[in-house]
């Protein structure tokens, strides 16, 4: 039986709009088609797990603005062996406003900036207190993908490894349709939802990156409920 591990980033912060989820989810996909799972929960005082040990899926979601800037301070001393975790394909899927820490700074509303990882020239800016909502549907590699965006801060400068052409919402700010990161096997997108439980095709996509011989398993009604959703929120 092979294994697969998971590994959550700092989910007593990470839990903001129930993003744990595509653990849960994925985890139960795996199993479901006959894996054995570990998913390793690495808090803010701990060393990541991945950076010593094998680890097939590693999840980083959505976190209050406070929080985001006291997980960046633990990030950056790991930032060459995410960089490196990144270049070799390892499975990165960031939710929420972790899409900012891959980008250079976070601008704040009223107290300067935070830097960021610096792996790709774009950076955020809050933008105030009321956040901005929307439902949103995007394409990936002819995939359609939805999700939500609860948002206090919209990122601006260049994104030259897009993930998401967005088909209905904004992408990484209001003048654009493109959004996220897709660069080798990381992925990283504004939606939040939890994503992979909203979207059982791209769920399966990220099994089979890391397993080549996965064989998609297909719980009750997820498939109406993913084709549903799309339909309706297009139609508007």
């Amino acid at each position: 039986m092979k294994k697969m591990t998971i590994e959550l980033l700092y989910p007593e912060f990470n839990n903001l709009f129930g993003d744990l989820g595509n653990a849960e989810y994925l985890e139960k996909k795996l199993k479901a088609a006959g894996y054995e799972t570990e998913t390793v929960k690495t808090t803010l005082f701990d060393e990541p797990y991945f950076i010593e040990n094998e680890v097939d899926f590693l999840l980083i979601g959505p976190c209050q603005e406070k929080h985001q800037i006291i997980e960046l301070e633990k990030l950056r001393a790991y930032s060459d062996k995410i960089k490196e975790r990144i270049d070799g394909g390892g499975i990165i899927l960031a939710t929420g406003n972790a899409f900012e820490l891959f980008g250079e700074y976070i601008e704040h509303t009223d107290s300067g900036k935070t830097e960021c990882l610096g792996f790709f020239p774009y950076h955020a800016e809050q933008f105030s207190r009321l956040r901005y909502n929307d439902c949103s549907v995007g394409e990936f590699d002819g995939m359609k993908i939805t999700g939500f965006k609860n948002l206090l801060s919209l990122s601006r400068g260049e994104l030259p490894h897009p993930f998401l052409k967005m088909l209905k919402g904004c992408g990484m700010n209001k003048d654009t349709d493109i959004e996220g990161i897709h660069y080798n096997n990381l992925f990283a997108t504004y939606l939040i939802g939890p994503v992979l439980p909203l979207n059982p095709p791209f769920t399966d996509y990220l099994i089979s990156l890391a397993d080549g011989e996965y064989s998609p398993v297909e719980f009750p009604f997820e498939k109406e409920a993913y084709e549903k959703r799309i339909a309706e929120l297009l139609k508007d």
